[in-house]
């Protein structure tokens, strides 16, 4: 596992299903790209390369290779990070965007009131809920993300949360199309085990903010889970697609159309 998220926190400008695609073949390559974006850099796969395959926008698939498996001229010391945005934390407006596409969701999104504290007190500082008498989904944080000093730590429990909803982890999600039928977007999930449920919402935090080049504080809570918990599995392919939907969101992205 730990190799596993050190590959794919190598790979920010790659989605995090392709990275778990080309790991499951060759968990042993350091960076992968395709045969022209080697080409910007003066390199070339080998003859003797032997090709990985990603899935590609609107076609099948596409040949992708090891840094190992090309020859050329040497590469700068920063390669790794061709296409990585640049580097500042987490943004406002990243954490806006998510609370305003939460919404058109139908996951009602808050940062609660002192009453959090005397229900929950620190036990928790979010909560992803399903009242069953009116089928709402929701989101409530702890009063403390009302300070914007802790803007990055309420972006990573938000993250977090809506991870439950869009595994599914909370039932199924349905929005309506345009001709007003009503449309499964998540299916339900909520049959796994709650360590398991806890894992592949924290894989999915720690993934996405290693996309924006920052080191989520994850395994001790994960460690927990899996340690003193038993969780036994996590759907990484499930973890892989919901990383991109929330991180399309943060950038104010509808990936559901």
């Amino acid at each position: 596992m730990k190799q596993y998220l050190k590959f794919c926190a190598r790979m920010p400008n790659h989605s995090t299903f392709n990275s778990t695609l080309v790991f499951i073949q060759k968990p042993s390559c350091y960076y992968y790209a395709t045969k022209s974006q080697w080409g910007r850099f003066n390199r070339k796969p080998r003859r003797s390369a032997k090709p990985l395959l990603i899935l590609r926008p609107f076609a099948p698939v596409e040949f992708v290779y090891d840094l190992e498996d090309t020859d050329g001229k040497p590469l700068p010391k920063d390669f790794i990070y061709w296409w990585k945005e640049e580097k500042g934390g987490i943004s406002k407006e990243k954490f806006k965007n998510l609370i305003k596409l939460c919404e058109e969701l139908h996951i009602k999104t808050s940062i609660s009131s002192t009453d959090y504290l005397r229900e929950e007190g620190h036990r928790t500082f979010g909560i992803a809920y399903r009242k069953l008498d009116n089928n709402e989904h929701g989101i409530e944080l702890h009063p403390r993300y009302n300070d914007p000093e802790v803007l990055q730590e309420a972006f990573g429990v938000l993250v977090h949360e809506i991870a439950h909803h869009l595994l599914g982890h909370l039932g199924e999600i349905k929005i309506s199309k345009v001709s007003s039928k009503e449309v499964i977007i998540i299916k339900d999930a909520r049959g796994n085990d709650r360590s398991v449920r806890e894992v592949e919402a924290e894989l999915t935090a720690w993934l996405l903010f290693s996309k924006y080049g920052i080191a989520k504080k994850s395994a001790a809570y994960m460690a927990g889970w899996i340690t003193k918990q038993n969780a036994k599995s996590a759907r990484i392919v499930e973890v892989g697609k919901t990383v991109e939907n929330i991180y399309k969101m943060s950038e104010g992205k509808r990936w559901w159309r």
